[in-house]
């Protein structure tokens, strides 16, 4: 018998029953998610996703609500919350529920190039309709409202970060000259405005609908940055999953059909400079889950940039 599963079902149960007034049909975990524990359930014939969250303060409190509050106010495409606390007694770590949205994530579908190719069509309309939403100032949104004046002043302190828990695996020259290459260009880019950004724009939160509309599931990671960041996250996911040839396509692919009037013409600048960011923060949590890997092919990514 495990019983820390069994500790945990019982706690999903008793969570479902207060939101709920009854028990679960069907309960279903899913596997291999690092982050937090995830379940699927179904009440009264209809379908629901539970998230546990295994940190305290991820994400920071108000967050979801005002995401979900936002997007659905713009028309834009999301799972109903259905219920979010950080202070239950049953589950004080805090806990969402959602509907379930039918329908198949992206990074499951076997989709040949052409398939692959409208994918991103589709998802460069909906992150141009995400950009429109202009959010006070930078960083951690919170309940509406970011807390840092600027975007480079965010970065200024998320390097402090990045500092203390790499010093171990990457010189602290090394370190430097990564930190003064890309704040050194984010000063370029200060005018950009803050906007809603999803934070972790892949594949695995592409949710491709049965109608085959699609909509972003997984807002935990959504900051409040310049429309660039969210877009160099994804281009650099690409780098990291696809060939040469397959990086190009589906990367032009997206940016022909992204509409902002802000600077598109200088994205690459600022594209290159922020993949140092997202190499940084990507191996910092490879080396908290123990993705060994993933670790490898970071550390010769950032070995490989030109930092004269």
């Amino acid at each position: 018998m495990n019983i820390e599963t069994d500790t945990m079902l019982e706690k999903v149960n008793q969570l479902i029953q207060s939101n709920f007034g009854c028990c679960a049909g069907e309960i279903r975990k899913f596997e291999n998610v690092t982050n937090n524990f995830v379940y699927s359930f179904t009440v009264s014939d209809k379908h629901y996703i539970l998230k546990l969250y295994r940190s305290t303060d991820w994400p920071e409190d108000g967050k979801v609500q005002f995401v979900n509050q936002i997007l659905m106010q713009t028309n834009i495409p999301c799972a109903e919350l259905i219920a979010y606390s950080r202070n239950d007694q049953i589950y004080p770590d805090g806990y969402l529920i959602e509907r379930e949205v039918q329908g198949t994530a992206a990074d499951k579908q076997v989709l040949d190039r052409e398939q692959e190719t409208a994918l991103y069509v589709k998802l460069a309309e909906l992150v141009s309709s995400i950009h429109n939403i202009k959010i006070k100032n930078f960083g951690y949104i919170g309940s509406g409202i970011a807390c840092y004046e600027s975007m480079i002043a965010f970065f200024e302190d998320e390097f402090d970060r990045l500092d203390d828990g790499l010093k171990e695996t990457i010189s602290e020259t090394q370190l430097r000259k990564l930190k003064e290459k890309f704040l050194g260009t984010m000063r370029d880019f200060e005018d950009l405005p803050s906007v809603l950004c999803h934070g972790d724009l892949s594949k695995k939160n592409i949710m491709v609908q049965d109608n085959g509309e699609i909509l972003l599931i997984d807002w935990d990671d959504a900051m409040a940055f310049n429309w660039m960041a969210d877009i160099s996250r994804l281009t650099f996911w690409m780098k990291l999953y696809y060939n040469e040839q397959d990086y190009v396509l589906f990367r032009s692919t997206f940016l022909k059909h992204y509409r902002t009037v802000y600077r598109k013409s200088e994205f690459v600048s600022f594209e290159s400079a922020f993949h140092i960011y997202n190499a940084l923060d990507s191996l910092l949590f490879s080396k908290s889950i123990g993705d060994k890997e993933m670790e490898n092919r970071l550390k010769s990514y950032l070995d490989s940039l030109d930092l004269q």
